[in-house]
Parts: structure tokens; sequence; C-alpha cells
């Protein structure tokens, strides 16, 4: 996978409330953040969550990832550490790193289509 690709690996629906879910994986693209366009399925990103890939330690860059949603965005920031910080403790700046595996999982509204 190329860095800032989105893979969609399942979507599904709680009929009771008409909301989406979307399941997938998108790799760091160095940007920071790394969008997510979900327009395709969902009307609105209700709730969005991101976590790294993998069953080892992550290192220093990136140590997290967070999210911010826009609509139907979903934007991925990578953190990594810096020893800048007062007294020698680290702080957490932004990560350019375009190769690290996010999971993501996002909740809406489902996109409804106009027939025309």
């Amino acid at each position: 996978m190329a860095a800032g690709d989105v893979v969609i690996v399942r979507t599904g629906q709680f009929t009771r409330d008409g909301l989406l879910f979307v399941v997938g994986t998108v790799t760091l693209d160095g940007a920071n953040p790394t969008p997510i366009e979900l327009s395709g399925y969902l009307a609105s990103v209700d709730a969005a969550v991101v976590g790294m890939e993998g069953s080892v330690a992550p290192g220093a860059d990136p140590t997290a990832v967070t999210s911010a949603v826009t609509g139907t965005l979903v934007n991925v920031y990578a953190w990594k550490v810096t020893t800048a910080g007062a007294a020698g403790n680290p702080d957490l700046i932004a990560s350019a790193n375009n190769a690290r595996l996010v999971n993501f999982y996002a909740i809406g509204p489902a996109k409804v289509e106009k027939i025309t």
C-alpha cells in the first residue's frame, strides 16, 4: 500500500438506527493529517476511532495517532517524541511518517442516493 491509501475492509448497517459503520485502514501519508474521505459511504461522520496497527511497541515515530472529524472527513494526526520539552520532558510534535498503517472505525448516517 502506498502512503495515503485508504482500504475499506467492511461496512455494515445498524438497521434500527439507520447508521452505517465503515471499517478500514490507511497508511500515513507524511502530510499530517492523513485524510480519510468517507463521503461515498456516509452522509456525515458522527464518531471515529483510530489506532496504530501492529503487535510491537510503536517506537518514537509515530508515538501516537489521534483524529478529528469534519463532515465526512476523518483526519488522522500522527505524533512523535521530541526531547525539547521543559526540563528534558518529552513533548509530542507532528510526525512526517509515511509508512505506518492505521486502523479506523467510523459511524454515521448512511449516504442516501438520489434517484433521478
